[in-house]
């Protein structure tokens, strides 16, 4: 399949607007499939909170407009988190949105380190970033003064369209706030980091982990969370593993920067979908933990192998849509074209650091489909069934007649391994062949599908 078997399907002028993935720089190039009235992209900012949030003994301060502050009050923060972390809303008057906020914000910290705030982020917005204040600046001249360690994220909504490149850039500052291990803290024990930051996670849904996980603690390996609802301590213990286990492009960003500062290998499990990338990837980890892995997974490995076998007869040729909620769109199409699926249309709505890789890999392998942003699905799911997809993948609000939907991707953020391709692979058949969902979820503890 080369790219010119894509652009049939560019001939309906409801199309011509978007571009095609090899064209598409960065979330500025991503179009809205359909024109409507629209009241924004989520703002990156509030996922940053949503984040800080939850990690016990961090706290953020976010420095913006009154209509900030209102938004994000009114997503149910609260002033102070259950452990004494601060929510602070550091609202510019009209003097600093024309000369800047450093003296004031400067103050702030002060006053903040005095009533013993551990750790804080600050999270500019769209004003700060327009006047081009200068937060970094502010740390270098305020740390040497403070025992709170200090970081920032600038979050302007309109350079970060929504809350994915917020997640990503929030997991990014986290490393800033870590410091080689002092002597006390480096450990004879096998440690290791588990990474994973989801930016529409339910704060009532515990993180679930791949089954590789239980199988390092298994083998006496210590596994550390890295997760949206870790305490500090562990982010902050994170430079002194041995390796960090990315399972999230969210979290990729954070993995680079503590390799580069402090010289942790990263294994980046979210990324190996295919059983050869998987054994390639657990036998590295295999290696460099000194353990053995053998008999882990055999259950779940043997029905990934039956599965691509299977794919690799029936798949080649079928046309699909990936709709909103999947995780890693170009890293899902990227395996899907190992079996000749063409995607006519991916929903995205940032890039995120691993996607120029998936990007350069599709193109190589023929594809270039179009890329928009699905935002009003009750009129954009209307013109997806003009195209005729073999399939769609994500999330639909019911059953549509003559429209086969692998729904609730969302089973699937943070798992990797042998599970998540045979749960992918496993529930894409059942609904070729049914053209339903099947209910009920699924389960990585449970049998491997048939």
């Amino acid at each position: 399949m080369n790219s010119q078997g894509i652009n049939s399907h560019l001939s309906d002028s409801r199309l011509r607007h978007l571009k095609k993935l090899s064209s598409v720089k960065g979330d500025k190039n991503i179009k809205f499939l359909t024109p409507a009235v629209y009241s924004g992209g989520w703002c990156p900012m509030r996922a940053a909170c949503n984040i800080v949030e939850g990690i016990e003994g961090l706290s953020y301060m976010l420095v913006g407009m009154p209509e900030c502050a209102t938004h994000s009050r009114g997503m149910t923060s609260m002033p102070e988190g259950p452990g004494g972390e601060a929510r602070l809303l550091y609202v510019l008057d009209a003097n600093e949105v024309i000369f800047g906020c450093r003296e004031g914000v400067i103050e702030a910290l002060l006053r903040l380190d005095k009533e013993g705030i551990r750790a804080l982020l600050m999270i500019a917005t769209c004003v700060t970033d327009l006047i081009g204040e200068d937060f970094e600046a502010i740390i270098s001249e305020v740390q040497p003064k403070i025992k709170m360690k200090l970081s920032y994220v600038t979050l302007g909504q309109f350079k970060n369209f929504a809350a994915p490149i917020g997640t990503s850039k929030v997991a990014e500052a986290l490393a800033t706030l870590m410091e080689p291990p002092q002597e006390s803290e480096i450990s004879d024990d096998k440690q290791v980091n588990a990474l994973f930051i989801e930016p529409w996670r339910n704060k009532n849904t515990p993180t679930e982990f791949p089954l590789i996980v239980d199988a390092l603690k298994q083998r006496g390996v210590s596994v550390r969370a890295l997760t949206g609802d870790s305490p500090l301590d562990n982010y902050l213990l994170a430079p002194n593993a041995v390796c960090n286990l990315v399972l999230s492009d969210y979290t990729l960003s954070l993995a680079k920067k503590i390799e580069k500062n402090f010289s942790v290998k990263r294994i980046d499990l979210h990324s190996a979908f295919s059983v050869e990338e998987i054994d390639l990837t657990y036998l590295t980890l295999s290696k460099m933990l000194d353990i053995s892995l053998e008999g882990a997974f055999d259950e779940w490995r043997t029905r990934a192998v039956e599965l691509e076998k299977r794919a690799e007869i029936e798949l080649r040729g079928l046309k699909y849509v990936m709709l909103t909620s999947v995780d890693m769109p170009l890293a899902l199409a990227r395996y899907l074209g190992r079996f000749g699926m063409e995607p006519i249309l991916i929903h995205m709505l940032d890039f995120l650091p691993g996607d120029e890789e998936n990007r350069a890999a599709l193109n190589e392998m023929g594809y270039d489909p179009p890329i928009c942003r699905i935002m009003h699905q009750d009129h954009d799911i209307e013109l997806i069934r003009t195209l005729c997809p073999d399939i769609c993948f994500g999330y639909i609000k019911e059953e549509i007649p003559g429209l086969k939907v692998s729904r609730e991707m969302g089973d699937f953020f943070g798992l990797t391994g042998y599970e998540r391709t045979a749960g992918i692979l496993s529930r894409l058949f059942s609904v070729l062949e049914t053209g339903i969902t099947p209910q009920g979820g699924f389960d990585i503890h449970g049998s491997a599908p048939l």
